[in-house]
C-alpha cells in the first residue's frame, strides 16, 4: 500500500527544501521522479540522490510551456500518476495590508497560484487521459487558515490554493484522482529562513506557540506528502492536511 514502484511523479520546486525532500522520500518508495526548477546544478544534486529513474525540468513554473515540458519528461519515465506542487515564494514585503502594492500581489499570485494552476491543469488532464487515477498534492500552508500578519499576499495564496484542492478532488474524483492540500508550519527552509530574518522575534514566537517546541524539518513534511501519493491513501480527498508540530492547537 506505500510502495510507488512504476509510477512517476511530478515535483515543482524540487530543487531544495520541502521538494527536494519528496523527491528522496518518494524514491525511496520506488517512484521515477520529474524535478522542476529554475536551478540546474541544484535539482541534478537532487536527483543525483534519487534510487530510480529521473528527469531534469529547468524552467521557471511561471513559463506557461513548463508544465507541459513536465508532462512529456513523466512520459519519458513511463505513466504519470502524481503531481506535488510544491513551487512557491514568500511576499517580497514585510507589511500589512494597508502598505501593500498591488503589484507585490501580483508576484506572489503569479507563482504560488498561478503557476500551481498551470500544472494542476496539465498534469490533471494526462491523469484522466491515462484513465489509471492518481494523484495531485498542492502544497499549501497554516497561513492559509491562521491570518498570520504583515504576508497576506502569501496567506491569500495559500488559501486559495486549498479551495482549488477541494474543487479538483471534486472534478477529478470520478476519474480516481484525489486532490488533497498539505498545510506545513514552520519548517527549516530557505523561504522560512528568509521570513524569519526579516524579523526575528517570529522565530521564539512560533517555536513558542508550537505544542512540541521546536521548528520541523523538511522531511517531517515531506514524508504525509508522499504517503498521500500512495495507495493507503486511496480514500483520502479534499482534505487539508496540517503538518504544524501542533501549533495551531496551542493557538
Amino acid at each position: 500500500m506505500l510502495s510507488l514502484e512504476g509510477r512517476v511523479v511530478i515535483v515543482t520546486g524540487a530543487s531544495r527544501g520541502i521538494g527536494a525532500a519528496v523527491c528522496r522520500d518518494a524514491a525511496a518508495l520506488g517512484a521515477a521522479i520529474v524535478g522542476v526548477a529554475r536551478s540546474a546544478d541544484a535539482l541534478a544534486d537532487v536527483l543525483a540522490g534519487c534510487p530510480t529513474p529521473t528527469r531534469m525540468v529547468v524552467g521557471d513554473v511561471t513559463d506557461p510551456d513548463v508544465p507541459d515540458r513536465a508532462v512529456a519528461a513523466a512520459r519519458e519515465l513511463g505513466t504519470l500518476w502524481g503531481l506535488v506542487n510544491n513551487a512557491g515564494v514568500g511576499a517580497p514585503g514585510y507589511r500589512p495590508v494597508t502598505q501593500t502594492p498591488t503589484s507585490e500581489w501580483e508576484s506572489v499570485m503569479v507563482v504560488n497560484l498561478f503557476a500551481a494552476v498551470g500544472f494542476a491543469r496539465s498534469a490533471g488532464a494526462a491523469l484522466v487521459a491515462g484513465g489509471g487515477g492518481g494523484r495531485i498534492v498542492n502544497v499549501s500552508s497554516i497561513a492559509a487558515i491562521s491570518g498570520l500578519p504583515n504576508i497576506a499576499p502569501y496567506n491569500a495564496t495559500k488559501a486559495a490554493m486549498d479551495a482549488m484542492s477541494r474543487t479538483m478532488a471534486v472534478e477529478l474524483g470520478p476519474a480516481g484522482i484525489c486532490c488533497n492540500s498539505v498545510n506545513p508550519g514552520t519548517i527549516a527552509t530557505e523561504l522560512v529562513d528568509d521570513l524569519l530574518a526579516a524579523n526575528p522575534p517570529l522565530r521564539d514566537k512560533f517555536v513558542t506557540k508550537t505544542a512540541l517546541g521546536r521548528v520541523g524539518v523538511t522531511d517531517e513534511a515531506a514524508w504525509p506528502i508522499v504517503f498521500l501519493l500512495t495507495d493507503a491513501a486511496a480514500f483520502i480527498t479534499g482534505q487539508t492536511l496540517v503538518i504544524d508540530g501542533g501549533r495551531m492547537a496551542s493557538a
